[in-house]
């Protein structure tokens, strides 16, 4: 999971349903715990994680806000009867924003290393599963190095249309990823480009976008190790009033195209004897879903949120392993407690399947219990 996307995930605990006002200092923290269960064929029988995330932004004027983030996560991975763990706080962030104009944000954010990016041959197991992307993990490595992302962002509007275009560019440092190899891991760069549009028809907002994802060429102890497929994602969403509530469908398409790993070739007398290049699986990624707010009474609402992923994931000579899908249900009821404090209890169950090695569809099952709070002053 790249470390800008992380970071928004994170941040995500200070602006849950409503946007905090200028010069408002939020402290937001909670619990999230995913787990599924998997039956024979996959080669694990069940993957969990515990999180403990905690989001803090300090607005130092009404144009410049920093935006930390750090967590203390434990992923577990269960097979045949033995639990393989990695556990420990996560990498942190900091993000400083600043409003340059009305019409355009400029940002720079530093990943820094405080997860554990060091793995022996259980933790790695555990990361590579929670990895998956159609399970939908919010953690996977614990720790990749520094980091450093800047981005900047402007809007305008034209004819009733909202205009923007955003750019941003990650370099990262070099971490060695294995506890029984001395191999140094330097990341690739990113580059990300990203335009969306937006309209508003009565008392609905529809809202595009399209952004493109490069990378350079990952490298292992200084030589080039595997070259990232581009990426490309589309998405929409369509906001609707309805009775008392406002309703969102959305979608979303992300398409990785092939990438290039190098491989040693190894004689039976344990000598390198040359590099053989392999063509990693291109992949499609498909999310559709609806949430709203349905009054319970007495102030009370309640949030449903229905969700279907469906991922394609095809190697070059044709094998589909990793393809499947998951449909989530639930929702969350936002209170608030004490006096000054929202608090947001979710829940949500999971079923689908998976494609293992041999083409089978191994069935899968799975629940999320989270609950956030947050303190605005």
């Amino acid at each position: 999971m790249s470390r800008g996307l992380r970071f928004a995930l994170g941040a995500s605990l200070l602006v849950a349903t409503v946007q905090p006002v200028s010069a408002q200092y939020v402290i937001g923290g909670g619990v999230d715990y995913v787990g599924y269960t998997f039956d024979a064929g996959l080669g694990a029988d069940a993957a969990q994680l515990f999180m403990i995330p905690v989001a803090v932004r300090i607005p130092v004027s009404d144009a410049l806000t920093f935006d930390l983030f750090g967590a203390w996560a434990e992923g577990r991975v269960e097979q045949e009867n033995t639990v393989l763990t990695l556990a420990g706080p996560v990498d942190a962030s900091i993000k400083a924003s600043y409003q340059a104009t009305p019409w355009a944000l400029v940002s720079i954010g530093a990943n820094i290393p405080t997860g554990n990016a060091t793995h022996t041959n259980e933790e790695a197991i555990v990361a590579s599963v929670l990895s998956t992307d159609l399970l939908g993990f919010r953690e996977a490595t614990w720790g990749t190095g520094l980091a450093f992302t800047t981005s900047v962002a402007t809007a305008a509007t034209a004819g009733g249309f909202g205009l923007g275009i955003a750019a941003a560019y990650a370099v990262r440092g070099e971490f060695e990823p294995s506890a029984d190899d001395p191999l140094k891991y330097q990341p690739g760069t990113e580059t990300r480009v990203r335009l969306g549009v937006d309209r508003n028809f009565g008392n609905s907002t529809f809202t595009a976008g399209a952004s493109f994802i490069n990378y350079t060429e990952d490298k292992a102890n200084k030589e080039n190790l595997f070259q990232a497929g581009n990426r490309l994602r589309f998405d929409a969403t369509f906001a609707f009033r309805a009775g008392a509530g406002i309703w969102t469908i959305y979608g979303a398409n992300l398409m990785r195209e092939n990438g290039d790993l190098r491989l040693d070739v190894i004689d039976e007398l344990g000598q390198l004897v040359g590099q053989e290049t392999i063509t990693t699986a291109k992949q499609n990624m498909i999310v559709g879903g609806l949430m709203g707010t349905v009054g319970l009474g007495g102030g009370f609402v309640f949030r449903p949120h229905l969700d279907y992923k469906m991922q394609t994931r095809e190697e070059e000579d044709g094998n589909e392993a990793g393809s499947g899908w998951i449909l989530a249900a639930g929702g969350d009821i936002p209170l608030r407690i004490f006096g000054g404090y929202d608090f947001f209890p979710k829940a949500r169950v999971f079923f689908g399947s998976l494609q293992d090695a041999a083409g089978g569809n191994i069935s899968l099952l799975g629940m999320e219990f989270k609950g956030t709070m947050r303190w605005a002053f």
